[in-house]
């Protein structure tokens, strides 16, 4: 009788993937992550992390062994705490927590929206065009990204400007214990006070989405959209512009053909994911390219480091707006697909657009500094000088 071999033990690293400095630059880390092996085990964490392309995308699309449900974050007190939400539901459940917002988000349902989101975009890029130097953070993306928010739910002025701190600080809640998981939780809760304020009467404006969701009794999704959707965008937006402005002869290809917008903006999003990581709970052994991660362990599941993955992307950390990286996994993949995407892509295809009317080139200024998050990645700061379009 023939007896089948034991499955190879999994690679382990002591790495601390949430300290400053891997936080400020997670790629280098990612890459020896992705030497070890497909799945490593995180000892510092207690975690399992997947780390290539094809076990990444193979976990998103199978909720029934990498489930939700248990939540998302790394510390087990945060989980208990969760709540049943669109991110930490599984089907038939999820389904519940997403039609509303999926309807809401399609891109049918956008098409009618594009008309005046373009014009904010236009007014954007005026704003910045003709200065001297500006922040891709504070002068374009956030303002942005909060004006087509606060006008597409329906905040008034005071309703609106705590929104982008609230929810940059609020996603280190998913992240392990120390600092910064202390200081998302009051976030979290002005996030979620918000949400519940807008249902009173007159509180959002008639007939946009907010007014929707406060008339069919569903005031707490509004979370969804000041929370996941607001921060990222903001996000993905700078890194472009960052992006750019080190790469101006990929700013050249788009000023000479502005149907590279989509693509590029697909290209921005593979090397800066928003999102970098977030947690699942295995309900099954799960075998991850010969390795068994055995039921009931929590997972890392690492889109940052998925989408430079050089078995999937040949030089992955080149950036090139002709490559059309469309299977990326920065929105995720599978039943939590983000329902935002469609308004994410809107918004930048719109502002790139208007950028690329505007401006014919940008040039950094000093040294650009990415804020230490346990789940996102951003910049806090990176100023660059533009040259106006003649």
């Amino acid at each position: 009788m023939s007896t089948r071999p034991p499955p190879p033990a999994c690679p382990s690293s002591g790495i601390d993937l949430w300290s400053d400095s891997v936080l400020a630059d997670p790629y280098p880390t990612y890459a020896q992550l992705r030497e070890l092996g497909a799945v490593v085990r995180l000892e510092r964490h207690g975690l399992y992390a997947l780390t290539r392309y094809e076990a990444v995308r193979a976990a998103l699309t199978d909720w029934q062994t990498f489930s939700s449900a248990a939540g998302n974050c790394v510390e087990p007190a945060a989980n208990a705490q969760q709540g049943a939400s669109i991110l930490s539901t599984d089907p038939p459940a999820h389904a519940e927590h997403r039609r509303t917002l999926a309807a809401q988000l399609s891109a049918r349902s956008l098409a009618a929206e594009a008309t005046w989101i373009e014009r904010t975009a236009r007014a954007s890029a005026d704003r910045v065009a003709g200065r001297a130097s500006f922040d891709v953070v504070a002068d374009l993306a956030r303002p942005y990204a909060l004006a087509v928010l606060g006008d597409l739910v329906g905040l008034g002025d005071g309703d609106r400007e705590p929104l982008p701190a609230w929810s940059e600080r609020a996603f280190n809640a998913f992240g392990p214990a120390g600092e910064r998981f202390t200081g998302a939780l009051p976030a979290v809760a002005d996030l979620m006070g918000h949400a519940a304020a807008m249902a009173e009467p007159g509180r959002t404006c008639p007939g946009t989405r907010g007014a929707e969701l406060v008339e069919g009794g569903r005031a707490m999704e509004i979370v969804n959209y000041t929370w996941p959707g607001l921060a990222t965008t903001i996000d993905a937006i700078a890194s472009a512009v960052h992006l750019f402005a080190r790469h101006p002869e990929q700013w050249d290809l788009v000023r000479g053909d502005p149907s590279l917008v989509p693509s590029a903006f697909e290209e921005v999003l593979r090397l800066h994911a928003p999102i970098h990581c977030f947690t699942r709970l295995t309900t099954a052994p799960a075998l991850v390219e010969g390795v068994e991660v055995p039921a009931g362990s929590r997972v890392l599941v690492l889109y940052g480091s998925a989408n430079r993955d050089e078995r999937r992307y040949p030089e992955p950390d080149r950036f090139d707006v002709t490559r059309d990286p469309t299977d990326h996994l920065a929105f995720g993949r599978g039943v939590h697909l983000c329902p935002g995407m469609n308004l994410a892509r809107l918004e930048a295809h719109a502002l790139l657009t208007a950028l690329a009317e505007r401006v014919e080139g940008f040039a950094p200024v000093g040294e650009a500094e990415w804020m230490p998050n346990s789940v996102l990645h951003g910049l806090r700061t990176a100023t660059v000088t533009p040259t106006p379009a003649a």
